[in-house]
């Protein structure tokens, strides 16, 4: 086989690559991005949304302290989780990334205010309910995108 003809195929194999591999990225961007919601929304329900709905923040309730602070520890992992998926948006070109991630930092705001008081043991109910619908929002429009954000269960150190 010639150069010529050898150079022009594996030209013509580099850039029909070329496409393929910047699309695994992109997929693989998509993974890991949903992931880091994925474990967030799981902390967010499994140690603030549920205990909440079932009255164990309440004033009275046996282990509320306790159940306050894990609830505030809970969301300081979720607001990290939330801000490692908003460093993943900053250059992307995909625009599902784009659209999901320019709702997160707002979101992410939240999750830290929020836990910072349930931290220091001062109960927020208007904050809770606020990033249940903030939560909802997000898991909606990436749902109505196609890209289904579903909880992902991770321990969490110390609870």
């Amino acid at each position: 086989m010639s150069r010529t003809r050898t150079a022009t195929l594996l030209a013509s194999a580099l850039l029909l690559a070329g496409p393929a591999q910047q699309a695994q990225a992109t997929a693989l961007e998509k993974a890991r991005f949903v992931f880091h919601l994925g474990v967030a929304y799981y902390a967010f329900n499994t140690w603030v949304w549920k205990p909440y709905r079932n009255y164990q923040f309440q004033s009275g309730a046996p282990g509320q302290r306790a159940a306050i602070v894990k609830a505030g520890l809970a969301l300081g992992f979720a607001a990290y989780q939330v801000n490692a998926a908003i460093k993943m948006t900053r250059n992307t070109q995909d625009p599902f990334l784009q659209r999901i991630g320019a709702l997160l930092p707002n979101f992410g705001k939240s999750l830290s205010s929020v836990g910072d008081n349930l931290k220091n043991g001062r109960f927020d109910e208007r904050g809770i309910q606020d990033l249940n619908r903030a939560a909802t929002n997000l898991l909606q429009s990436a749902e109505r995108q196609g890209q289904p954000i579903r909880p992902v269960a991770v321990p969490i150190p110390g609870l």
